[in-house]
């Protein structure tokens, strides 16, 4: 896996009331966003991404980072295949869900 990025919102949106604006704010729906690259070897792809894209099967996907371990119980959303010619084949996965305390 290449290019990996995490983002994480919490949705928050500013109140505003008839007295005062900008009087606070109020929390939404978290949302938590996986990306990442991988290049496909002579074997093939580690993971059949078809499948889980059209099944959307509820997945836990784990990253172990120097600070933290993150994980996000979700589905992957898409993928995205880019055959450039005399180059290896690069395969990029979207994976939507919430991130587990």
């Amino acid at each position: 896996m290449t290019n990996v990025k995490v983002t994480q919102t919490n949705n928050a949106k500013q109140v505003h009331t008839i007295r005062q604006k900008g009087a606070g704010i109020t929390l939404g729906v978290e949302e938590t966003t996986v990306t990442f690259d991988s290049v496909i070897s002579e074997d093939g792809q580690e993971r059949d991404y078809f499948t889980l894209v059209k099944k959307g099967t509820i997945t836990q996907l784990r990253m172990k980072l120097p600070v933290e371990t993150i994980t996000v119980n979700g589905t992957f959303q898409s993928r995205d295949f880019e055959l450039p010619l005399d180059d290896s084949i690069k395969l990029s996965i979207s994976f939507v869900g919430h991130m587990v305390e």
